[in-house]
């Protein structure tokens, strides 16, 4: 069984300025791989930092690492406050007004753009930098970000719980590079500035038995450093998600554009939505 570690902490959730009422339309091209809603979480064209109530900020232990707006990017440094330090951003449909349903069947995607200035880790199945992305029925992948390599974790089926899977050679510090996830069924494929680098099955990380389990929360977005073997100093552009309108419409900001054309796309059984409730505070439960 996968070793795990809880520790009680608080969320700080940083609010910068004003909304994000304005939004940059350099990026429409990039969310046009799957049709629905797009919803935009960050975009460093705004003048400020990712901010609740589209991202929350969570740090452990409280208080060791505070995100800056350096250079109109947002920087997230694990390097200055050491490997202890976990820090990151997420967004989930419970947190955020707007968030679309992450529909398998569906497809859905998740854009960002991001440098990796540098990262270190003292463990092979440890990233200092990654996302998590879980489905409306919580299936997903956490995808692991090196200087030279980007890797997906695995569970239980694909070779052991949060080891080592399925990576590729590639060099995440040289600039910003826009990412694409795009999951369609069971299957997600990573684009770097809209080269496919990488592809695989999708993951049930349920087995990971912590309280609270962030691998059982439906619609669910972390990007950050969620382990104590690894350290990175990221920069931050944007980031967005698109998925399936909900039925409630929301004011939430929506990035500008026409409608795309969806994805054929031929449906498959889905597993049984857990439903499972799930928030950062007042603890937060991350692997060593």
């Amino acid at each position: 069984m996968n070793n795990k570690i809880v520790f009680p902490a608080l969320c700080f959730f940083l609010i910068f300025g004003t909304a994000l009422c304005s939004l940059s339309l350099k990026r429409a091209s990039a969310t046009s791989s799957i049709g629905g809603k797009t919803l935009v979480l960050y975009d460093a064209a705004s003048g400020v930092m990712p901010a609740a109530p589209l991202m929350n900020f969570t740090d452990f232990p409280p208080g060791a690492d505070s995100p800056t707006y350096t250079n109109k990017m947002a920087v997230l440094d694990t390097t200055a406050s050491g490997s202890s330090t976990y820090a990151g951003w997420l967004s989930n449909a419970m947190a955020t007004q707007g968030f679309p349903i992450l529909d398998r069947t569906a497809g859905f995607q998740v854009d960002f753009t991001v440098q990796v200035e540098n990262e270190s880790h003292t463990n092979n199945n440890r990233a200092g930098f990654s996302i998590i992305i879980l489905s409306e029925d919580a299936r997903g992948i956490e995808l692991a970000f090196w200087e030279n390599e980007i890797w997906a974790q695995n569970d239980d089926t694909t070779g052991g719980l949060f080891k080592h899977g399925e990576g590729t050679i590639f060099t995440t510090t040289t600039g910003f590079i826009n990412y694409q996830v795009i999951v369609v069924n069971d299957t997600y494929t990573l684009i770097a500035n809209n080269k496919p680098i990488l592809t695989g099955p999708l993951r049930d990380y349920s087995k990971f038995d912590g309280f609270p389990d962030p691998y059982e929360t439906p619609n669910f977005l972390f990007l950050g450093d969620d382990t104590t073997s690894a350290e990175a100093r990221i920069q931050l552009s944007f980031v967005s998600v698109t998925g399936t309108e909900r039925p409630t419409s929301t004011s939430s900001p929506l990035l500008p554009g026409s409608p795309t054309p969806h994805l054929s796309i031929i449906p498959s059984p889905s597993p049984t939505p857990t439903r499972k409730a799930f928030e950062f505070c007042p603890f937060i439960h991350y692997r060593p």
